[in-house]
């Protein structure tokens, strides 16, 4: 595991930007950042055997085809998804990997810190929504925010 994921979950834990705000109702669209590896919106479900699973359902696709994609540690819903419409693959952690820094992937793929001081210089909103509002929304969370 990367360094910069375990002290994520070790500092910072889950985030779930998902929702709705007062002034911009099309937040959603917008593609919340979102880590989810400690499961703590389901308590009741162990999200260890969820990701066994996603581990061994890979090692079963691998020993049919050696040469298929790599491991993605399921992280966060796509940008779709999270606006409740049908989308693609979840955004996720590419393992084994023991670099400090990992690599993250989702609509492409770059390491971890450079994906979170992307996200968090959007006020952690990256894409645009369609709704003017975003913008001064937007703007009044990263007035003070300091990169990574």
């Amino acid at each position: 595991m990367p360094m910069t994921l375990l002290s994520w979950v070790r500092i910072v834990g889950d985030v779930w930007l998902v929702g709705t705000h007062p002034e911009w109702a099309a937040s959603a669209a917008a593609d919340p950042l979102v880590i989810e590896l400690e499961g703590t919106r389901y308590p009741d479900s162990p999200i260890r055997d969820w990701f066994t699973e996603e581990w061994d359902g890979w090692q079963e696709q691998q020993a049919e085809d050696p040469d298929g994609d790599l491991f993605v540690l399921p992280a966060a819903p796509d940008r779709f998804h999270k606006d409740n419409t049908s989308g693609g693959m979840p955004y996720g952690f590419i393992l084994p990997d023991t670099c400090v820094d990992g690599l993250f992937s989702w609509e492409t793929t770059m390491s971890f810190v450079s994906y979170l001081n992307w996200v968090f210089s959007e006020g952690g909103f990256p894409w645009p929504s369609g709704d003017d509002a975003q913008w001064q929304v937007r703007h009044h969370l990263v007035k003070d925010m300091l990169p990574l």
